[in-house]
């Protein structure tokens, strides 16, 4: 397989195309109906959380959405991309991916950035409903009848604020166990893992991102027009042949003139209980807060890294770029025979 450093910029720009047409919002019924297994009783991870989930009594922290989940979440994330406990080594991972961006993946993908985000957005949602539908065996593209409408007892949500609360903190134990793992310091419920994080924390709070001549959050769109880009393939295949879009639009036009399977509600509550964790995640985020008490009850104030916008945005365009292209991620460019 060629790397990616190979492939001509025309090569590569081929294989994606240029214009994406304006798309309304998908229609109503077909949000719904994409909806409904999570609506169902047996379905409902909020019913379930609320009567089969002992909640662990928990130390007098907050981690959901402070700066340590924060924190957490984007070392979890890099770890598998970046060295956290050898800080010469990850300046220079760090310098090889902002020049394989700069060398490789900006002039051949970089166009990208001009189209238009919310109607390329738009698309990609109505081929992830496409998908969702599919996986329940509806085949959205050539149904002729709105699909029948299941008896939903509630559109209410079932758990309270302090519940969702504690949620929220559990959530946040799994990425914290993982960054102390990549910061190799000790496990969390050891005295000695919080002043171990503020030891291995103050070094990478001193480092400083690269410099790169493209703007971070044009990276950040390039990610998201590539993931859309792939969402969009999946769903339609070759997504832009003119067959495809009569297919497309005649989907549009028949989904829109069928009755609401649910009442409106309803598509608020599904909004809500897309965000709630697995059983099987709380349970292991229940399980690491039952043994990490006495370390997670100190007060940690963790310092700010200067690197962490860079570190998302680079995990986020490789991941993408693994996703839509049958090449090597761009951070292995820099160390290939090749370079």
């Amino acid at each position: 397989m060629a790397c990616f450093c190979e492939v001509p910029a025309d090569v590569a720009r081929s294989r994606l195309h240029a214009s994406i047409p304006i798309l309304p919002p998908p229609p109503l019924a077909l949000r719904l109906t994409a909806a409904i297994p999570a609506l169902l009783p047996e379905g409902r991870l909020d019913l379930q959380i609320a009567t089969g989930f002992n909640f662990t009594q928990l130390p007098n922290i907050v981690l959901g959405g402070g700066p340590l989940a924060q924190l957490a979440l984007t070392i979890s994330m890099s770890m598998g991309t970046f060295s956290f406990d050898d800080i010469p080594k990850l300046e220079f991972q760090m310098e090889m991916a902002a020049a394989s961006v700069a060398r490789n993946v900006w002039p051949r993908l970089g166009w990208l950035t001009q189209l238009k985000l919310q109607p390329l957005l738009n698309f990609a949602l109505i081929a992830r409903l496409v998908i969702d539908l599919q996986a329940m065996g509806l085949d959205p593209m050539n149904m002729t009848m709105s699909p029948a409408a299941p008896m939903v007892p509630s559109t209410r949500f079932a758990l309270t604020m302090p519940q969702l609360a504690k949620i929220q903190l559990v959530m946040g134990l799994p990425p914290l166990m993982k960054m102390t793992e990549a910061l190799n310091v000790p496990p969390l419920g050891d005295a000695g893992a919080v002043p171990g994080m503020n030891n291995a924390l103050m070094p990478l709070a001193s480092l400083v991102p690269p410099s790169l001549v493209i703007p971070l959050p044009m990276l950040t769109k390039l990610a998201i027009v590539l993931e859309s880009l792939a969402t969009i393939e999946q769903a339609f295949g070759d997504a832009f042949s003119p067959a495809t879009w009569q297919m497309i639009d005649s989907m549009m036009r028949l989904w829109s003139t069928f009755p609401l399977p649910l009442p409106i509600p309803a598509l608020a509550l599904s909004q809500k209980l897309d965000l709630l964790p697995t059983m099987e995640d709380l349970r292991l985020a229940e399980q690491i807060a039952g043994h990490s008490n006495a370390s997670l009850g100190m007060s940690f104030s963790p310092p700010k890294l200067q690197i962490a916008q860079f570190l998302n945005v680079m995990v986020a365009l490789s991941a993408s770029l693994q996703v839509v292209t049958d090449m090597p991620a761009f951070d292995q460019c820099s160390m290939c025979p090749c370079s």
